[in-house]
């Protein structure tokens, strides 16, 4: 155990139940800031690209390369970004499962997705531990695998059997000779590879590199934190090499207040989905029910993200809301708040999952202003003003207006400044630590501080420019807006994405104490 697991295993005890199994609960009152653990990775391995055809990640290092023109490894053929790749020997990285690849050494350039699946390496990363490292695997083994729910004939089976199991078998495992197979794969089987796959479909994390690839990743403790849709830590994970032992190693620490013996969660799902999505994704993927306080809850803490408007009787409109009658239940009829109509769920599930297609195809398309605009008109006939669909197309508005000639006014700004008041109002609601959207959250509070600015700037309908005591009220709230949009960031800071976003509004900021020096105001 290194210093620093000494330091912080105080902060959690393991315990188990029947209904979580192992889980982790506070030993002490916990405040924000506070490490709950650090962990080095069991194992890891890319996954494969968005376009495999177009890019994939060298074995070595993960770094993108082009497939048409890349290097191969000399070895096995894989493509690396170069034939002095330092990870191409070490056994952390392609060291040792080179052993293996390269028992089909012809190189190909059509259908290299087919050709070379990236995401068998991390199963066959795995069971090399058996011999790289007994202890890994031992621990490896006592990992959930949820098999009982992947059986032949499940989607998840037959997709790790077709893509991972038939293809390191046949193509790689059946054509070991057996000193090789022996030394490497004392123990092989389908059933183990089955398993291996369940173990990492429940347990992985992924972790997304400077470079645009994406790993996937075993942590022996980490694994055993329970989920909550409103979780109270969250983890970020070491990119530099200055260690190569650390690479990847990850840190989880609190961001609300735990109180001493209070369950310790992360969160699996996607914080800006509705309840029903949610549950179905967690489902699918780690084969339990949530039963947290969002999920219990019909209106979702208060922010009704996935409140529908009342459709009505037909005869007359009806200003009511539908909420699920008990969002636990996948089959529930949603009732309204003011009327005796009600609506069975496939019917509701029907119209979101159309609605999301629309917006998806929206957002995917990089929509302007107009095709935002009319999308969220329509839908807002049929959805609360708070729906995550609506939400969406909210956040991707409120960084076109006051940003394009068009979209400048004095109303357009007005807007503006509500829609992020009203985004801020869930979002907080949603994750007070900013666990899992404080990238949401600072982009949403950097939009209001360039919102107020510019109406701080911007002459009176009259002509007349404005006073400072105008300006100053607005100067003070741009003020905190942007200090907090900067303070949402400081556990991104190994994100590419978190990264240049900070740059941007520290460039902001410059500008703001250039303002107030200017209009000599001092805030």
């Amino acid at each position: 155990m290194g210093q620093e697991d000494a330091n912080t295993s105080l902060s959690y005890k393991i315990e188990t139940s029947d209904e979580l199994g192992r889980y982790l609960v506070a030993a002490r009152d916990l405040s924000p800031g506070d490490v709950v653990l650090t962990e080095r990775p069991m194992v890891f391995a890319p996954k494969a690209m968005l376009d495999p055809e177009a890019q994939m990640p060298c074995v070595g290092c993960y770094k993108p390369v082009f497939t048409d023109i890349g290097e191969r490894c000399a070895k096995c053929g894989w493509p690396v970004c170069s034939g002095n790749c330092s990870g191409l020997g070490d056994p952390r990285h392609h060291g040792i499962e080179c052993n293996i690849l390269s028992v089909r050494p012809e190189c190909v350039l059509d259908n290299m997705a087919d050709y070379y699946r990236h995401d068998a390496l991390l199963p066959l990363r795995c069971i090399l531990l058996q011999k790289t490292d007994p202890e890994k695997w031992k621990n490896l083994l006592k990992m959930q695998s949820h098999m009982e729910c992947r059986t032949p004939g499940t989607e998840a089976y037959d997709e790790a059997n077709e893509f991972v199991v038939e293809y390191l078998i046949n193509n790689f495992i059946n054509k070991l000779d057996k000193d090789t197979k022996s030394k490497y794969l004392p123990e092989i089987s389908k059933e183990l590879i089955h398993r291996v796959c369940g173990i990492i479909d429940t347990n992985s994390l992924e972790i997304r590199l400077p470079e645009g690839a994406e790993l996937q990743a075993l942590y022996y403790n980490t694994c055993i934190l329970e989920h909550s849709c409103i979780p109270n830590t969250k983890h970020t994970f070491t990119h530099s090499n200055a260690n190569k032992n650390d690479l990847y190693k990850i840190t989880v620490k609190v961001v609300v207040p735990v109180m001493k013996d209070h369950h310790i969660t992360t969160m699996y799902s996607h914080a800006l989905w509705g309840t029903q999505a949610r549950r179905q994704h967690l489902k699918d993927t780690k084969y339990f029910s949530c039963k947290c306080p969002r999920c219990s809850d019909p209106t979702e803490l208060g922010t009704y993200l996935s409140a529908m408007k009342c459709f009505g009787d037909g005869t007359k409109p009806c200003n009511g809301i539908h909420l699920p009658e008990d969002p636990l239940d996948d089959e529930t009829d949603w009732a309204c708040s003011e009327c005796p109509v009600k609506v069975n769920n496939s019917q509701i599930n029907m119209l979101i999952s159309q609605m999301g297609e629309e917006v998806d195809g929206v957002l995917a398309m990089g929509g302007s202003v107009t095709m935002l605009e009319n999308l969220l008109c329509r839908l807002s006939t049929f959805l609360h003003p708070n729906h995550y669909h609506l939400y969406s197309l909210k956040h991707s508005l409120i960084q076109l207006y006051g940003r394009q000639p068009n979209y400048m006014s004095e109303e357009i700004l007005e807007k503006k400044t509500k829609m992020c008041k009203d985004l801020i109002g869930i979002t907080n609601t949603l994750d007070p630590g900013n666990a899992r959207l404080s990238l949401y959250s600072s982009v949403l509070h950097h939009e209001l501080y360039s919102a107020l600015i510019l109406k701080a700037k911007k002459v009176n309908s009259d002509g007349s420019f404005k006073t400072i005591d105008e300006i100053k009220p607005l100067v003070i709230e741009a003020k905190s807006s942007i200090e907090f949009a900067l303070k949402a960031l400081k556990d991104d800071m190994e994100e590419t994405s978190g990264r240049k976003l900070y740059s941007v509004i520290e460039e902001s900021k410059k500008e703001f104490q250039k303002f107030c020096n200017e209009k000599n105001i001092s805030v």
